[in-house]
């Protein structure tokens, strides 16, 4: 994807950022941000984004990280824009 060429990767295709720590077994192709004070661990993933922030979790697969509009249009709708 856009982002994973843009970034880093290890020799798994992972990118790993953020403050937090993250354990990845098994896992390919995946973005990981963990926030501080926070692990992410992950077994047998391929292809995800992941987003740990101190209020909120993201998990989805890269494939549809366009659906995160959709998201944030629901989270509007329901008054909850504090996650945003």
């Amino acid at each position: 994807t856009t982002l994973s060429k843009l970034l880093e990767s290890n020799e798994q295709g992972n990118v790993i950022r953020g403050t937090g720590d993250a354990v990845l077994l098994e896992t390919r192709d995946t973005y990981v941000y963990a926030s501080a004070g926070r692990l992410v661990a992950t077994v047998g993933l391929a292809d995800f984004v992941i987003v740990d922030t101190p209020d909120a979790l993201l998990i989805c697969p890269k494939d549809q990280a366009q659906d995160v509009r959709e998201v944030v249009k629901r989270l509007k709708a329901k008054g909850l824009e504090q996650y945003l």
